[in-house]
């Protein structure tokens, strides 16, 4: 679609914000109502509080979830409605009840299991199907994690339609990539605050995640209540993300104390928590050690993982404070192997302190101010080593361009380097919650600013300069990360959701958040639009966002959605490090054993990679929706697109070096070129673009009787298309007899696409009396596709010179034999595309009760060890690649008990 259609549905929108923001103020002065309002508190059978509650009106959409000691509050304008009362695992409850004008009356509600426990698995059953809030998301809770025997995050990104299964270890970094984006773009929020990697400068040792997403196997899984996923619209209240959100709240109430003792062929994992009544607070705590082992022949290769938290919260009618302590330490470790002569081995270390408070003040129904601040303090220690080795090695410490003498190193040695770095993250939230009618519509307005603010004040990158870690043409530095600024992060955000009736119940959620990235100052012609409001190095962003849904009858309903996201550069992209060329004009050996007499000069030129101003990028969403239930089962089909432009893309930049003869050195007058090199470096840059395609479609039924069975079945479709924005690139340099030089070949870069389709069957058998639950997943990848366009244009558009020039070929010209050695060489098998055929994976999961408060779980991956060859169609007959397209048989046991201390 073209860019005007964009802003002309941008400028329809901010219209009808500004529209619902005039009549909400001019309907409260002039057409004010005297609401109602019902409380009370929602138990079970046995009179334990239900928190977290749904309650909703059906007639007007109005709803309100029950706070941690089941307590709510819901207010209405006058009339008799239907309350609908429900929570997962419970009976719903349908009831009328009468809101009177100026009055609140108390109702409490008592629901009816339909869950049994196996040992510390409470075992749980969809029953309704149509969900409660416009955006579409997936939500999973503590159990399901439980049962699926999750590691950590990353296992639990598994339950969400079209993510393919793998074998829960943590021997490689995990991270978050929904409807197939950007893992940069997806936002993890943790107890409210979102986890930062923008100030990650660990670059390119092992499998550090720096300049990328987070790294999921940090956060256990084990400590987990609920996890929301949310693939469509989110929120104005969150920022700095794209592609998808995670929501995770961990556990924090008063329950049994809990131990539990996983294994599996490469990973062993220790969780002990509990939490307890602390007068009128509660105090929650979570003890993890995990370790799994990537080679078992060599002792400490693998990542190990210890992690503690404790959570203190006070709830009452006026008020709800909550603080959490937490502490991570990480071990990735790849250790050196006996006999390889590279010696290769490195190692990333982190410690992180993590301090987290919540304060939310209840002025009344009505009114909430609610606040959150977070410092997260990380120790990163990372460390690679690998032999040198080449003859008569020539090195330099120069910082500046220029010439000087260098060291001649002779034999090889073991180059090491470390990166240390001490990463702050700083983050404070303030938002104002305010209901209030306009004739019979309820609106919930929130106004709220965050601050963030990521800075990285280590040591940086240290190693012994005489012996550097790698020597080639380009020579690392030391640089220390204390002179890097740091990066401040303000949004403003407003929303309002509205519920009510206009011929059907609906819910309108409309809002905007303003993000700028590293703000500069105000600029007053921003509030005319021609210029940013807020200036910054990185840019400002105006988020706008609208989802809405309305029940075309009490079993079903449609959802829309339209909204812009848009995602920081991080620090290590902002702030790269520069790169130096050493050329090796002069060396002369005399005798190796007497350094005094032998000679070299090296010349070092720089070249700048860091981009200072590079912007972040930004997303739209589009999304439409339907649901449907129906007694015993329901539906959900989406269609969604997101068009993701300005991502970050490493361009290439020809330049020029040069070696030079001294003739009368030290005195570096008479020197002169003997010889030009041509090459390139690499500058993050907005240029790349993502186009993303898709349709998921969802099952499920209740628990069926007799059979105690519950069917589920999802499918995603994804087409996928990327690429870079006027993109090209450039090949080795090569000399050309017509031209009479030496030039490098510059082409148009070329797209990629996917089309994929993921079908997850599950049969899950619920058996009270047996204590058991059994899940048979079956994933079938029905197609899987994925090829280049334009990679069949073979034709040079330019070339670059030794005298530093760039030429453009015209169009006309590019086929005239004089660029004929200038074409790149395509062979036929590289214009195939592949399509790998139809796959299965068969998967079982186990939990089964011993005895009151314990259980054993056991699952099976790939139980037929199915593993289909498939043969690369891009690769030559003469030298085939081949894949394996399942991962390997895999099993895990766990054990859990509860802990009696009475």
């Amino acid at each position: 679609m073209p860019l005007c259609f964009y802003y002309n549905l941008l400028k329809v929108f901010m219209k009808i914000l500004a529209f619902i923001l005039f009549s909400s103020i001019f309907f409260q002065v002039f057409a004010q109502t005297n609401p109602g309002g019902i409380t009370g508190i929602v138990t079970d059978e046995k009179g334990n509080p239900l928190p977290f509650t749904n309650l909703i009106i059906k007639e007007n959409n109005t709803g309100t979830a029950a706070d941690q000691r089941g307590r709510y509050k819901l207010i209405s304008h006058p009339g008799t409605f239907t309350i609908e009362v429900s929570y997962i695992g419970y009976d719903k409850v349908l009831q009328k009840i009468q809101v009177i004008s100026d009055r609140t009356i108390e109702k409490n509600f008592t629901l009816k299991s339909t869950s049994f426990e196996i040992g510390t698995i409470e075992v749980t059953v969809q029953s309704e199907f149509l969900p409660i809030t416009p955006e579409t998301k997936t939500v999973v809770s503590s159990n399901e994690i439980e049962h699926m025997q999750a590691a950590s995050l990353n296992d639990v990104l598994k339950l969400t339609p079209g993510v393919e299964v793998t074998n829960p270890t943590l021997n490689t970094s995990e991270k978050a990539q929904i409807r197939s984006g950007d893992a940069l773009g997806t936002q993890i929020v943790l107890d409210g605050v979102p986890v930062s990697n923008n100030a990650n400068m660990q670059v390119g040792v092992g499998y550090s995640t720096a300049n990328s997403g987070i790294d999921l196997r940090s956060i256990p899984a084990e400590n987990i209540k609920e996890v929301e996923i949310i693939r469509g619209i989110p929120s104005a209240v969150y920022g700095d993300l794209t592609d998808g959100l995670m929501i995770v709240r961990t556990k924090a109430a008063a329950e049994m104390s809990i131990a539990k003792i996983k294994y599996n062929p490469q990973l062993y994992e220790l969780n002990l928590s509990g939490g307890f009544n602390l007068g009128n607070w509660i105090l929650n705590g979570n003890f993890n050690l995990a370790s799994s082992e990537r080679d078992i022949r060599i002792q400490g290769d693998g990542y190990t993982r210890i992690a503690t938290q404790l959570s203190l919260e006070r709830d009452n009618d006026d008020y709800n404070i909550k603080n959490i302590i937490s502490f991570t330490r990480a071990f990735d470790e790849y250790k050196e192997k006996p006999g390889y002569a590279l010696r290769e081995a490195w190692y990333n270390r982190d410690l992180n302190f993590k301090y987290t408070g919540n304060f939310s003040k209840y002025y009344d129904s009505f009114n909430k101010l609610s606040s959150r601040v977070s410092v997260s303090y990380t120790r990163q220690n990372s460390f690679i080593q690998q032999l040198v080795s080449r003859d008569n090695i020539v090195i330099s410490d120069r910082l500046t361009e220029g010439t000087q003498p260098g060291r001649i190193v002779f034999g090889s040695y073991l180059g090491k380097k470390y990166i240390n770095g001490d990463v702050w993250n700083i983050y404070a939230d303030l938002n104002y919650y305010y209901k209030f009618f306009t004739g019979e519509l309820l609106h919930g307005w929130v106004f709220g600013g965050t601050y963030r603010n990521d800075f990285n004040k280590g040591e940086g990158i240290v190693f012994d300069p005489l012996f550097p870690p790698s020597v080639s043409t380009t020579t690392p530095r030391l640089r220390t990360y204390s002179d890097i600024p740091d990066y401040p992060i303000f949004s403003l955000y407003a929303e309002d959701k509205i519920t009510g009736n206009i011929w059907r119940p609906f819910t309108l959620q409309v809002g905007v958040r303003y993000e700028t990235y590293r703000p500069t100052g105000i600029n007053l012609k921003g509030l005319i639009g021609q210029a940013d409001f807020i200036e910054s190095h990185n840019g400002s962003f105006l988020n706008p966002r609208i989802t809405f849904s309305m029940n075309l009858s009490d079993n079903s309903q449609f959802r829309l959605g339209y909204g812009v996201t848009s995602k920081s550069p991080p620090l290590g992209m902002i702030f790269a490090q520069d790169k130096y060329y050493d050329i090796i004009d002069t060396v002369s050996v005399v005798n190796p054993q007497y350094p005094d007499s032998n000679f070299a000069i090296v010349s070092t030129f720089i070249r700048r990679q860091s981009n200072d101003n590079i912007k972040g990028y930004k997303q739209t969403k589009y999304e439409a929706s339907f649901d449907q239930q129906f007694d015993f089962w329901g539906f959900s089909v989406t269609g969604y697109m997101n068009r993701t432009t300005g991502m970050f893309k490493g361009i290439t930049i020809p330049t020029t070096y040069y070696k030079r003869s001294f003739p009368n050195w030290p005195d570096e007058d008479g020197a002169f070129i003997s010889h030009t090199y041509i090459d390139t470096y690499l500058q993050n840059a907005n240029n790349g673009w993502q186009n993303v395609n898709g349709i998921e479609a969802s099952v499920s039924t209740k628990r069926i009787p007799v059979i105690n069975t519950v069917l589920k079945i999802d499918a995603a479709y994804v087409y996928n298309e990327s690429g870079t924005e006027n993109g090209y690139y450039f090949s080795s340099s090569r000399f050309v007899p017509a031209m009479n030089m030496e030039v490098m070949p510059m082409y148009n870069s070329y797209e990629y696409y996917s089309k994929d389709l993921l079908i997850n069957y599950r049969f899950e058998v619920q058996a009270k009396t047996l204590g058991l639950w059994l899940t048979l997943h079956i994933q079938q990848k029905l197609f899987e596709i994925d090829g280049r366009t334009r990679y069949d244009d073979t034709l040079a558009i330019g070339y670059f010179s030794p005298d530093g020039i760039l030429t453009y070929i015209p169009m006309e010209e590019r086929i005239d034999v004089k660029y004929s050695a200038l074409r790149r060489t395509v062979q036929s098998f590289e214009l195939l595309e592949e399509d790998r055929p139809n796959k299965w994976l068969f998967n079982l999961k186990v939990s089964k009760s011993l005895w009151k408060g314990a259980a054993v779980s056991f699952y099976v991956n790939n139980f037929f060890n199915n593993r289909p060859l498939y043969k690369l169609q891009r690769s030559s007959s003469a030298a085939p690649s081949y894949e394996r397209r399942n991962p390997d048989i895999f099993y895990g046991i766990d054990f859990s008990t509860t802990l009696n201390f009475n």
